[in-house]
């Protein structure tokens, strides 16, 4: 029996709105594309939301990736920054749906500081969850095996009793290792007919 649902948040719960934010910046064609290849394209990216690097370290390592860009890279980490992630419009009735039926929620995400900060008034359904682990506070992220341990003994979640919902797979993948049952999210009405599924009605 399902009794705790464990959330992902971007591209879940919250939209990480990259590509729209690069437009309103007037980034188009190659400028676009070598924005995002030096910033959330980038590997450098885990680093910003492990929580280990600075917000200038990242800005650093992000310009040394597109010098040519460094304008505009300074400008999304500041003035563009806290319009990077919108919540969903169903997030909230989804996440107090499930707490009227019962149901424990937990938050896993990856998740910078700067993210947490910089656009908090986006981010109020956290206080909805029973509990959250977000990479940046605990400097882990997923797929990492040690951050699902983390979870799981933080908050002495059994696992045959959880549902993870992911937009990765290999996130999905990390998660079943432990015993979690996972829905990979494409969108929230195969997500809703999963759980279904699963019994969480």
């Amino acid at each position: 029996m399902i009794t705790t649902v464990i959330f992902d948040m971007g591209n879940v719960l919250i939209d990480f709105r990259w590509e729209a934010l690069f437009h309103e910046m007037g980034l188009e064609g190659e400028r676009f594309r070598r924005m995002a290849e030096a910033t959330v394209l980038d590997p450098v990216w885990n680093e910003f939301d492990r929580g280990i690097w600075t917000d200038e370290m990242m800005q650093d390592a992000f310009i040394k990736n597109a010098p040519e860009l460094e304008k505009e890279i300074r400008q999304m980490m500041t003035d563009y920054f806290p319009g990077l992630l919108r919540k969903f419009d169903y997030t909230d009735e989804w996440m107090d749906s499930l707490k009227a039926k019962g149901y424990k929620l937990y938050i896993l995400s990856n998740f910078s500081g700067k993210a947490f900060r910089d656009c908090a008034g986006e981010l109020d359904y956290v206080s909805k969850a029973d509990g959250a682990v977000i990479s940046y506070r605990v400097n882990m992220i997923k797929p990492d095996p040690g951050i699902y341990r983390y979870l799981l003994d933080t908050y002495n979640i059994n696992p045959a009793e959880a549902v993870f919902i992911d937009d990765n797979a290999d996130n999905i993948a990390a998660a079943g290792k432990f015993g979690i049952n996972t829905i990979l999210f494409t969108d929230k009405e195969s997500a809703d007919r999963e759980l279904i599924r699963l019994g969480v009605k």
